[in-house]
């Protein structure tokens, strides 16, 4: 959808404003939420050329158009200032159609996932598909691709591809620098990536960064970060000069422990999801549910409504977006309340939203796994540490080996015709019988599957590379569930309801199997991330985060 008007159009836009000319639609009824200035204000709203025009007195704006709003409270619309579509396993047009009626009318998506799988391609992809969606749909251009030298993913971008994709239309910055050893120690590679970025915003992710690091981390010229999982970790953030992106997802949520520092209402602040799976979406919300949890949380209601609206958009730079004030675009949800935050109708650029449009095709990403991978070893060294998996957080934990009531996980490369295998133990999981596997695996996207007995384990991953992707539960060698994922491994364009529907058969079968994650799908994707503690597996090994080295055998 187009971004400026004419001059014309403008010249239009003037005259409605003046009340020369009679608006495409006028609002009537509503209560206001200025975030601008913290106040409710009951007015009129005038609309054309897909912007506000004016801010009247009740019955005072005329309108070509005129909607009844009494009774419900006109807000910006939402905007997900950090988050990876591809986690909600919905392409843009199916996830539009899950959060638009929550609100949400513009994100800035990370497409890291995509653009593991097929580089430059994968960014290029998103933004099309988002401009058909019905939302708006900016992106950032990922900066670790792969997320470090220890990923095996199908792309791998230089600093010249990265300043490549930062002149492609819709990318707004560099995306969340993930590399922070090699930004601290002077890796060239890291650092001509930095300054391809340089003059437009560069996203963080300090996890687990705290004192001389965080600090010096911040005079690399890192903007943000959303990695703060602690009330120390997130003032530290502040007081670097870093924008806190308050992150609640599916399976990072630090919400709750952020709040006590959103009361003392920080400038530079915004609400993030990250990754949210599709069942969330459904069923709890995307950005409503934040705000809900806010104000329940004792967030004056126009603060918590500016984190998710001029925040990001000042963040980002999307001058004509997050307030509701004449020549900005009008993207504006009608609330019920400013309490629980039901939506009664979303709008985008003046116009009823509801989402469900094209998506393009994708001419590769499915899986690939080696000739002959079958007979690589499953066997786990002895002396090798245990991966503690937690239930609510994506970092896991350092266990002694031996540690009981563990399960088995084996990472498979899946981009190309190489063989590469490697298994480890793993804790917290709860599996007592059967396997589970996911090609959804942070960011390289290859092939983990968790389980108990060897040869369910084989025919999960052969039940994964037969739908070209996706996500299978097998219990004595008989798959009992599937997710198919067609569109790189990583999502699927069936209806949001149907994607959820699947991902509840999953999730129940592995359940009935032990499993005892709460969002086993989304815990299970960050087990092969290299850049966030503590141990991760990969299809060359266990690999030590903090030590940022693999575990010898």
């Amino acid at each position: 959808m187009p971004h400026d008007l004419s001059i014309s159009q403008r010249q239009r836009l003037v005259r409605v404003a003046r009340g020369l000319e009679a608006a495409d639609l006028v609002v009537r009824g509503a209560t206001l939420a200025l975030v601008q200035t913290g106040e409710l204000l009951e007015a009129d709203l005038s609309i054309a050329e897909g912007r506000f025009a004016a801010i009247g007195a009740p019955g005072s704006l005329r309108g070509l158009e005129v909607v009844d709003a009494a009774g419900a409270v006109l807000a910006p619309g939402l905007i997900d200032g950090h988050i990876h579509i591809e986690s909600s396993m919905l392409t843009p047009a199916r996830f539009a159609e899950a959060v638009l009626p929550r609100g949400t009318t513009t994100v800035v998506a990370e497409p890291h996932e995509l653009v593991n799988v097929l580089g430059l391609e994968g960014l290029r992809w998103t933004l099309t598909a988002g401009a058909d969606s019905g939302m708006r749909v900016f992106a950032s251009q990922p900066s670790c691709v792969p997320a470090s030298p220890f990923e095996r993913g199908g792309a791998k971008l230089s600093a010249a591809d990265a300043a490549e994709g930062l002149r492609v239309p819709g990318v707004l910055g560099l995306a969340e620098m993930m590399n922070y050893p090699g930004v601290l120690n002077a890796d060239a590679n890291v650092w001509d990536t930095l300054e391809a970025g340089r003059g437009g915003r560069i996203d963080g992710h300090a996890a687990g960064l705290s004192g001389a690091d965080l600090q010096a981390y911040a005079a690399a010229g890192i903007h943000s970060d959303h990695e703060a999982v602690t009330l120390e970790q997130g003032r530290d953030r502040l007081r670097a000069g870093l924008w806190l992106m308050v992150r609640e997802g599916s399976a990072a949520r630090n919400l709750g422990a952020l709040l006590p520092l959103l009361r003392e209402r920080p400038r530079r602040a915004m609400l993030v999801s990250d990754d949210v799976e599709v069942l969330e979406l459904l069923e709890l919300g995307h950005l409503d549910r934040l705000l809900r949890q806010c104000v329940s949380g004792g967030l004056d209601p126009l603060y918590a409504l500016s984190l998710v609206t001029q925040n990001p958009a000042e963040y980002w730079g999307l001058h004509d977006l997050g307030l509701v004030a004449p020549g900005y675009h009008a993207d504006f949800v009608l609330f019920e309340n400013l309490t629980d935050f039901a939506v009664r109708a979303t709008y985008v650029a003046g116009r009823p939203a509801h989402g469900g449009g094209r998506t393009p095709a994708l001419a590769r990403g499915g899986v690939l796994l080696g000739s002959g991978w079958e007979g690589a070893s499953l066997e786990v060294p002895a002396q090798h540490p245990v991966i503690g998996v937690q239930d609510r957080q994506i970092e896991t934990l350092r266990l002694p080996a031996g540690t009981p009531d563990t399960v088995k996980l084996v990472a498979l490369e899946r981009h190309g015709d190489t063989v590469a295998v490697a298994a480890a133990w793993a804790a917290g999981i709860g599996l007592r019988r059967g396997a589970i596997g996911t090609t959804v695996q942070h960011d390289a996207h290859n092939l983990l599957v968790a389980g108990t007995d060897d040869r369910d384990i084989l025919l999960c991953a052969r039940a994964i590379e037969a739908m070209g992707g996706g996500i299978a539960v097998v219990d004595g060698g008989e798959v009992v569930a599937r997710l198919p994922l067609e569109v790189a491994g990583l999502m699927s364009d069936r209806a949001p309801q149907e994607v959820a529907r699947l991902q509840r058969e999953v999730e129940a079968v592995a359940r009935a199997l032990g499993c005892t994650l709460p969002h086993p799908l989304t815990t299970l994707s960050f087990l092969g991330l290299t850049v966030i503690p503590a141990l991760k597996l990969t299809p060359d090994g266990l690999f030590d985060v903090e030590a940022f080295t693999r575990i010898k055998t």
